[in-house]
């Protein structure tokens, strides 16, 4: 589905809603406003031979806004995700590959990752975190296919990440969500966490990571937002979450997840449309960037502001707050 976008969201290169629990609602548009038009900026002057004289300027916009953002938790979660639609996901002849072959993929997609790099201890701890993560996805992956089939046993094929995009109620951009599986279905992937013994810093040991008993913490409520994205996109299909470790899985769907049952998810949605109707009326009534970072303050103390010093140094500019 096409849409126009109204002249005011046109100002500020904001054309979609995305989960509002994602990120708080001064880094979302921070995110789409600035960093994404810098982005695509620079990686069109860097495409132009003819703009060599802005390719100076093009690559530190790249390397302030993309270099170590990532972690490698998130790199190997994707991976895992590459290694389940490997073996899950026919692809355009029918096939699929073995377990045993989709995880070694995965585990040479982990080893492209390259860790983040801005100060030597989060150098080390993100490395250190890689390394063992390129073993422990075996068995993540092995879990993960096992969530994800029970999750879709009565599905009549398996599908992979479908896009979505359409308007909630009283809004007029488009929410856009991104279900992994099964047009309703998301994994989430969980990694054991290094911990040093004080007696002996050398030595580290690894603690495994717990499954959720319930979907009410503050982080897994978060996802079931996510969740009511799908819900309200796709026909009113029920999600389910799938949550897999080292060691074990588990499945939640609306007969184990109250947060799942389609009363809890039609509130959600109106939570969610409520939330995004503020952000464009605070879109429609900025003139300009000033006026916009000044109709709302982003914490910095928040993890979603957890970034790298050349990112929140950019961002503390378009607040103000840096020279």
């Amino acid at each position: 589905m096409s849409f126009t976008a109204p002249d005011w969201a046109k100002r500020h290169n904001y054309f979609h809603h995305s989960n509002p629990r994602s990120k708080d609602r001064a880094k979302n548009i921070f995110e789409k406003a600035v960093v994404r038009p810098k982005i695509q900026w620079a990686k069109l002057v860097l495409d132009n031979p003819r703009k060599e004289s802005h390719h100076e300027k093009a690559r530190a916009i790249l390397d302030a806004f993309t270099k170590n953002r990532g972690s490698a938790n998130m790199a190997a979660g994707r991976a895992v995700q590459d290694a389940t639609d490997l073996h899950l996901i026919p692809d355009e002849f029918g096939t699929t590959l073995t377990l045993v072959e989709a995880i070694h993929i995965a585990q040479d997609n982990m080893r492209k990752y390259q860790a983040k790099d801005y100060n030597a201890t989060v150098r080390e701890g993100d490395t250190a975190r890689k390394e063992y993560y390129i073993d422990e996805l075996a068995k993540v992956t092995e879990h993960a296919v096992l969530g994800l089939q029970e999750a879709m046993k009565m599905d009549n094929r398996l599908i992979g990440e479908t896009d979505y995009k359409d308007t909630l109620p009283g809004n007029a951009l488009p929410h856009n969500t991104l279900p992994d599986y099964g047009r309703r279905g998301d994994l989430k992937t969980k990694w054991s966490k290094p911990h040093h013994n004080s007696k002996d810093p050398t030595t580290t040991k690894w603690r495994k990571a717990s499954l959720p008993s319930s979907l009410s913490g503050m982080f897994d409520m978060n996802n079931v937002y996510q969740a009511a994205g799908f819900y309200a996109l796709n026909g009113r299909q029920l999600p389910f979450l799938v949550y897999a470790n080292a060691y074990d899985y588990k499945i939640f769907n609306e007969h184990n997840a109250p947060e799942l049952k389609p009363a809890f998810l039609e509130e959600v949605i109106r939570d969610i449309a409520m939330h995004h109707k503020t952000t464009e009326n605070i879109l429609q009534a900025a003139h300009d960037t000033e006026d916009l970072f000044g109709l709302c303050d982003p914490d910095f103390n928040q993890i979603y502001w957890k970034e790298p010093p050349a990112y929140l140094n950019q961002a503390r500019k378009a607040w103000g707050l840096e020279a």
